[in-house]
């Protein structure tokens, strides 16, 4: 675990921040699974999505308040303007499609809007949520209100690899010992 930590923090010190983050969005998978182990579908085969989300969202989560704050022990984030369903979506199409397209996060609809929403990775920035709204010509229809959720990679590889640390070391490290890669250097 620490061996992956410390590459992620050399690629970021690099600049390589799409090397960073495809690491960085490992970690939860590796904490989840060792965490979660009983999370299982009913044909018994791991949830991985949940194990993931739940693991992020207990240890992650903290480090993406909004203006709503912590809760009253300030382990968790009240509101958080990125969840472990919205990073484990971006795990997904990071490490399988290519790309940061995460899928819809929250309502589709309620009495009052229609909604929308479009995430953002952003390099050397603050991260930042906002909301718009589109009124429609036909009256009839509901207002279109997009959230948007702009995440800087750096804070959120730093904020993965903080938390997987201080997991990592709150924990036997043999529960890791299935998670290392095994390298032979010939020099």
């Amino acid at each position: 675990m620490l061996d992956k930590i410390k590459d992620i923090n050399l690629a970021l010190n690099n600049k390589s921040y799409l090397s960073a983050l495809a690491l960085s969005l490992t970690l939860p998978d590796i904490c989840g699974k060792i965490e979660y182990p009983h999370f299982k579908y009913n044909n018994g085969k791991r949830n991985v999505g949940k194990q993931y989300a739940v693991w992020f969202d207990d240890w992650v989560n903290q480090y993406y308040a909004d203006n709503t704050g912590w809760t009253n022990d300030f382990s968790k984030a009240k509101n958080p303007y990125f969840t472990g369903e919205m990073c484990y979506s971006l795990r997904c199409s990071f490490l399988h499609d290519g790309n940061s397209d995460i899928k819809n996060w929250g309502d589709k609809e309620d009495a009052d809007f229609h909604y929308s929403y479009e995430f953002k990775l952003a390099i050397s920035g603050a991260d930042s949520t906002g909301l718009s709204w589109v009124n429609q010509t036909n009256n009839n229809s509901k207002i279109i209100k997009t959230k948007i959720v702009t995440v800087n990679i750096d804070k959120l590889c730093e904020c993965i690899c903080l938390s997987a640390e201080r997991y990592y070391r709150e924990k036997d490290p043999n529960l890791f010992k299935d998670h290392n890669i095994n390298l032979i250097d010939f020099k």
